[in-house]
């Protein structure tokens, strides 16, 4: 099975709802946060992100990516949602800006550290600890979803069904260099243009770009679901 954590973010390759889900408890504030999922290889997965966050702080960064903060300001405060927000500089970010922020990881680890420096910051974010492809997404519910180094178009349709109508959806995700594959859990990545086609019926509100940010070539997009 393969996984991907990129920037605060992990993406699982299939997406399945979990028809048994273990009883969960949601974290706010300074405490963990755990939903337990079945399936024969999830604690092995979470085993390893979990070493992956072990061993070094702040790995991708303690501010949130440029990108947005320069935009935030077009996108309305309400109900953010952070897949896979790793350590959670964005979900933080979100928070100080005034938005109520969901986030989730399957790494406890990576769940506590946030949640931790969500403290020291003096802002709440709710975070649960989940397997992506056993994670179920709620409907019309979400004003904004942030996707930060992290894309999986398996995934997509969930996230989509997971927004409000006239909500935004941002990307920001590494591009995929032919012939270049790294070892890092951030190997995974997005095709040139495969942003566009992915949000192609939604309204543009910042067009694609491609720039090459802390020596990596990214893909970046703004859009609203009309």
């Amino acid at each position: 099975m393969l996984y991907l954590i990129l920037g605060s973010v992990i993406s699982l390759s299939f997406f399945r709802p979990s028809p048994h889900a273990s009883p969960s408890k949601n974290i706010n504030g300074d405490r963990a946060s755990y939903e337990a999922v079945t399936g024969e290889s999830a604690d092995e997965d979470r085993t390893v992100w979990d070493s992956f966050y072990k061993n070094k702080s702040h790995i991708y960064g303690k501010e949130a990516i440029a990108y947005l903060q320069e935009n935030i300001d077009l996108i309305p405060k309400g109900r953010a949602f952070v897949p896979a927000m790793g350590e959670g500089r964005n979900a933080i970010y979100l928070a100080k800006k005034g938005f109520n922020v969901d986030g989730n990881d399957i790494s406890d680890v990576a769940v506590d550290k946030a949640l931790a420096e969500a403290k020291l910051q003096h802002v709440t974010i709710k975070a649960n600890i989940v397997d992506l492809k056993l994670y179920s997404y709620p409907e019309n519910y979400y004003d904004f979803i942030l996707m930060s180094l992290f894309y999986d178009k398996e995934l997509l349709p969930h996230l989509k069904k997971a927004l409000k109508k006239g909500a935004y959806i941002m990307f920001y995700a590494k591009v995929e260099l032919k012939g270049v594959r790294d070892n890092s859990p951030s190997d995974f990545a997005v095709k040139a243009g495969e942003l566009k086609e992915a949000v192609k019926e939604y309204q543009i509100i910042k067009p694609y770009q491609e720039f090459v940010d802390h020596g990596i070539r990214v893909a970046t997009i703004l859009a609203k679901k009309p």
